[in-house]
């Protein structure tokens, strides 16, 4: 099969949903299926280095506050790469921008399509300088119009699907797992990087892996932070990642009073983050809104239990008491505070949930992800009149 995936964001880009769509190519090409892949060049890459099939648009800064580019709608050498070739399904993962070129392209080559929606798209209405109830509705309407446009949309979590049911979507709705390469996690080794970060053996560290950005909420991690460091004296908090909030959070910290036990590591390549989840004791986020993050199952697979708000994404991932804890969300950093420091401080609690969490990730893994995705292309095709 010839595939051509669309998207806003990949390679060399670092957050969940390039990961993600890199691993979805990853096992598909191993299966033997062409995949193409239509993404924003990002600023300053050499795209000597891009990998075989990937077709770039010319891209601008974002005018907001974005950790990825925006792509531009000219690309006369895309136009002729891709004028020879007939593909048997387009994948979009947005519902703008480059997916909307994607279904576009679909729709004019009568080609079927499914859409994978990653998230939440109100949460990112406060990065526009216009009313809040005007942006909500504008996303609200135009996700809710490109999927009833598509023969198959897919999202990670069963909260995601019937929040999309409950808003308008007609089209058919299958929940598939981002698909995860989970093999470092589970080999990792975190012990040199405990030692390099300050900890001494059985020193607790807690760390958040992912974008710094205000939609996950990062203040609370640190209000979090001034509650149980001064009860252990040997704990550590590092965050893993970079964003428009990092300068916002690194004034924060200096002005806290254990401040120095707590540090930034930045962005850091993908094939590290392995080990970072291994050094780990718990992995802490006081995001609000996800759809099964890539970081939590690759924590999971390192064997480190999740602590995270019980909202829509993390409690379809975490069973409390079992692969990490749930907090209410009125709680905050107060109940992620709380919920780490009886994990930490309950005998054989902490060993448990790390077994149990290896034993939950491994239905997120690579190969059974993408045999689901080709059936839900199976579907696909035959809503097209294209097989079956």
């Amino acid at each position: 099969m010839r595939i051509a995936i669309f998207t806003n964001t990949y390679w060399p880009t670092v957050n969940g949903v390039a990961i993600s769509i890199r691993n979805l190519r990853e096992g598909l090409n191993n299966l033997g299926h062409e995949v193409h892949v239509l993404a924003p060049a990002p600023r300053g890459f050499d795209l000597g280095q891009d990998e075989p099939l990937t077709h770039r648009f010319l891209s601008v800064p974002a005018p907001v506050k974005a950790d990825y580019p925006l792509a531009v709608p000219i690309s006369p050498h895309l136009r002729k790469a891709l004028g020879g070739l007939k593909f048997d399904l387009i994948h979009t993962h947005h519902p703008m921008w480059v997916g909307v070129w994607g279904q576009w392209f679909a729709r004019r080559q009568h080609i079927p399509i499914v859409t994978t929606i990653h998230t939440q798209y109100e949460i990112y209405s406060e990065l526009i300088p216009l009313p809040d109830a005007v942006i909500n509705a504008f996303l609200r309407n135009r996700v809710i119009t490109y999927c009833n446009r598509c023969h198959i949309v897919t999202t990670p979590a069963e909260s995601s699907k019937q929040r999309l049911l409950s808003r308008g979507v007609t089209t058919p709705i299958e929940v598939v797992y981002n698909p995860t390469d989970l093999t470092a996690c589970r080999e990792a080794d975190g012990s040199a990087l405990r030692r390099q970060l300050g900890c001494g053996e059985g020193d607790p560290l807690l760390g958040y892996i992912g974008r710094l950005a205000p939609e996950k909420n990062l203040h609370a991690l640190l209000d979090a932070a001034d509650i149980i460091l001064p009860q252990m004296s040997r704990a550590r908090l590092v965050l893993v990642g970079d964003g428009p909030s990092r300068t916002e959070l690194e004034q924060r910290v200096k002005t806290m009073k254990h401040g120095d036990r707590i540090s930034f590591a930045g962005r850091v390549e993908h094939d590290q983050v392995p080990v970072y989840d291994a050094a780990l004791d718990l992995f802490v986020t006081p995001s609000m809104f996800e759809v099964q993050p890539l970081s939590f199952a690759e924590a999971m697979a390192a064997g480190t239990p999740v602590i995270a708000m019980d909202a829509p994404g993390a409690n379809d991932m975490i069973e409390d008491g079992c692969n990490g804890r749930l907090v209410p969300t009125s709680e905050q950093g107060a109940g992620l505070a709380r919920a780490a420091l009886e994990t930490l401080n309950t005998e054989n609690r902490l060993a448990e949930m790390s077994q149990r969490s290896r034993d939950w990730a491994r239905r997120y893994d690579l190969p059974s992800v993408v045999e689901r995705v080709l059936q839900v292309y199976d579907k696909a095709l035959a809503r097209a009149g294209k097989r079956g």
